[in-house]
Order: structure tokens, then sequence, then C-alpha cells
């Protein structure tokens, strides 16, 4: 019963620790300028249904144009993932080729590339192409997952080869058998990928930073930064942006958090 006790602390504790910092953020995004520096701190806002603050960000920025960019990017980047990683988790899963498996390690050994370290060849590259400052741009270090391949090919690598052998047999082609049989069996680690990729597009910020020049083209965390500079930070609008620019992100996550948990279940990567 003690254990019991004690594993419920720790548990509220640790949900406490991450919530709170979001409930921070949407009280402080209530606030005026004067409340924020007012001594002694107070949590709670002066009214609760000031949303002057949001509607400042809208009229300050091209707010609209920033979640427009960033949904669309998030969406291609997720959706160009989803079909490459399955076709080549498909591969790896169920074909026989030479150095499969070393192959197949060497792409996984990207992951531990840093980012950082790759970019200046890469803004060389996409210069060279003339797409600086543009959708494909931004795009092209996230039209393929890594980690894409690495879940689908988990998910699909433990499906039982008696059904690809049986529609075979009944004369499909590989690609017939990969859109009928493969795919609706895989589809929770496939909405896994979707929103993984989603979020962590949504989230990008190094890489629009430094192809991104014209307003028009900024992505929402490049937004955010507009309200911020060398001499002072508009803290109660910053937070009322972020608040803005988590919403539909937080939205998809609770709205299919249940495929993310079969989704991983089903790949092979409970251990």
């Amino acid at each position: 019963m003690r254990l019991r006790w004690l594993t419920a602390l720790l548990l509220a504790c640790g949900a406490l620790t991450v919530f709170f910092p979001f409930f921070w953020m949407a009280v402080t995004s209530l606030k005026t300028a004067p409340e924020i520096q007012r001594v002694p701190l107070r949590i709670a806002p002066d009214q609760w249904m000031n949303l002057g603050n949001y509607r400042e960000v809208f009229h300050r920025e091209p707010f609209g144009r920033y979640l427009f960019n960033s949904g669309l990017i998030a969406s291609v980047s997720a959706v160009s993932s989803l079909i490459v990683s399955s076709l080549a988790g498909y591969g790896f899963a169920k074909f026989r080729f030479p150095a499969r498996d070393a192959f197949f390690f060497a792409i996984i050994g990207i992951l531990m590339v840093p980012f950082q370290s790759v970019v200046v060849p890469l803004y060389l590259w996409v210069n060279r192409l003339g797409f600086l400052d543009t959708y494909l741009g931004i795009l092209a270090p996230d039209l393929v997952s890594v980690f894409g391949v690495f879940l689908m090919r988990q998910a699909i690598e433990v499906l039982p080869n008696d059904y690809i052998d049986a529609a075979r047999i009944d004369g499909c082609s590989e690609f017939r058998i990969f859109y009928r049989v493969i795919l609706p069996m895989v589809k929770p680690a496939m909405a896994t990928l979707l929103i993984i990729k989603f979020m962590w597009t949504w989230n990008e910020f190094f890489w629009p930073l430094v192809v991104v020049n014209s307003p028009s083209m900024r992505v929402v965390t490049i937004g955010l930064m507009s309200f911020t500079n060398i001499y002072f930070i508009e803290y109660n609008l910053l937070t009322a942006a972020a608040v803005i620019s988590i919403l539909p992100i937080l939205v998809v996550f609770l709205t299919l958090q249940k495929w993310v948990v079969r989704g991983v279940v089903m790949s092979g990567l409970k251990g």
C-alpha cells in the first residue's frame, strides 16, 4: 500500500512539474505588462477574460500567415515522410538483398549525426537550387524521416509472411500487396509517425531561421521572435503568441494520442 501511494505521489509530482510551465504561460498571457512586473508577484491575472494580448498579437504581426506556413510545411513533411518511410520499411522488413542489414544500420546511423554539422553543405545545396526563402527550401531536410524508416520497418517486420505469400499466390503485385495487405495492418504505426513528424516539423526553429528571409515565409517558431529584441521582451505578447502556437499541436495530440500508444506497442519499440 505504501508503495502504491509513493508511486502515485511521484506521478503527481511529475505531472505537476510538466503542467505548471504551461499553466504559467497561459495565465501570463492574460496579464498586462505592469501586472507581470508587479512585486510581489501574483499568479492570477486581474482579469481572467483579458484577451487584449491575443488581439495585439494578430494586429502586430501576420500571425495567421505564420500558422498557415507551419501547418502547410508540417503537413507536407508528415505525409511525405509517411510515404517514403512505409515503402522503405516494407523493403527492409520483407525483402532480402545483399548487405540489407548493413545498409539499414547505416541509415539508422544518420540519427547520431547532429543536424548542425550538415547545415552548411545543406544550405549551399538549397541555395544552388534556388530554393532559399521558399517552401521547398524549408521542407528539404524534412521530406524523409530516418526515424520513420526505423519505425515502419519495426512495425512491418512482425507481420506474418503468410499474408504476403497468400497474396502473391493470388497474383497480387508487390505494390498491391503493400497497399492492400501491409498498410491496413500497420495503421497505428502510420498514425504515430504522422503525429510525431508533424509535431517535430511544427516545432522546428533552426533550419527555417537559416533559409527564411521574407516575413511572409516565416513559421510560427520564428514569428515568436518578433516579440523580443535586444532591449526588452514583451512577455505578455510573447506568452499569448506561444499559447496560440501550441493550441493546434495540442489538439492534434490529445485527439490522436491513443494511436501513439498503440503504434509504439505494436511496432516493437516496447523492448
